[in-house]
């Protein structure tokens, strides 16, 4: 995709599959009839990589996949009790605890392939300047580094100064993806690469034609990456969204936000700038990485959703 002198390639590394109720327990089979086209062979596919920004003599990343694949450790019942007290906190209780938490168990982040895409894309590691997170989450930061080196060497790192105390903090709990996945906590994902973070506490300016927007909700310091030139914008929402039915339906909402009311207040937000399709955006999970266009719901209470 081009936004005038801008140039916006996916960058895949791989997918998480699961069946729709895992993140979105409160739906039901009727719930998802009018949004089929998102589901294939029965589960939900949300893609994982970044995006790739080259502007002037910037080489831009836009969030880092899920990373080289990891050991997955074999579900025990510390970790099921452990995904009990997590959907608990978060309302479920009955069957539908029970639901998600079997549902859980079997979700699978397949990884792994982002260098291949950078090198198809005329990219070496060594080429990417700056690596923007729009959070921290492991399946965001994945390729912050490799092997315990950076897998960028000459990059600036770039995130919020929230979600970098969030993620280092003790409040956080990365133990679903650590054990169910196999991997790396933030913490030791950008070990290697501290030497060469900055963080941004308001929305800044990281090149020319690409600004971050602080919006949180789905972590304390999740952004939005806007990309200008021109008249012409797109943005790039993180897991503001997870798939484009909660930008459609304003009572859809993926289960994974640590603060749900604030991130529903920062979606709603967006879905206004969004709405009337002038602005294009992408969500970090969306298929394929596309983007799209978000259009007014005409005599219905959903909108129109449609990739470019």
């Amino acid at each position: 995709m081009r936004l005038g002198a801008i140039s916006v390639t996916p960058i895949v590394d791989g997918q998480i599959t699961g069946a729709p109720a895992t993140g979105f327990p409160d739906k039901s089979e009727a719930d998802w009839d009018p949004y089929r086209h998102y589901i294939v062979d029965g589960k939900l596919v949300s893609q994982t990589g970044g995006f790739l920004v080259r502007t002037g003599d910037r080489v831009v990343l836009v969030d880092a996949g899920g990373g080289p694949p990891g050991k997955v450790a074999p579900a025990g019942d510390q970790l099921g009790e452990h995904l009990t007290a997590m959907f608990r906190q978060k309302g479920l209780s009955g069957d539908q605890l029970d639901g998600a938490v079997a549902l859980a168990l079997t979700t699978k982040l397949d990884t792994g392939r982002l260098p291949g895409s950078l090198a198809g894309a005329g990219v070496a590691p060594e080429d990417v300047t700056d690596v923007v997170f729009t959070h921290l989450h492991s399946d965001h930061v994945g390729w912050a580094s490799a092997h315990g080196k950076a897998y960028f060497p000459n990059a600036t790192y770039r995130c919020s100064q929230a979600d970098l105390d969030y993620f280092l903090g003790p409040d956080v709990d990365e133990a679903f993806s650590m054990l169910v996945w196999g991997t790396l906590s933030a913490r030791d994902r950008l070990a290697p690469a501290f030497g060469q973070l900055q963080t941004w506490d308001a929305d800044s300016a990281i090149a020319p034609g690409i600004d971050v927007r602080l919006a949180p909700g789905h972590t304390p310091g999740s952004s939005v990456v806007v990309l200008s030139s021109g008249s012409e914008r797109a943005l790039v929402l993180g897991d503001m969204v997870h798939c484009p039915v909660e930008l459609q339906d304003d009572e859809w909402q993926c289960i994974g936000d640590v603060d749900p009311a604030l991130a529903k207040r920062t979606r709603e937000i967006y879905v206004r700038e969004l709405e009337g399709g002038d602005v294009v955006g992408a969500g970090s999970h969306f298929p394929g990485l596309r983007f799209g266009r978000l259009l007014p719901a005409e005599g219905a209470r959903t909108r129109g959703w449609t990739f470019t």
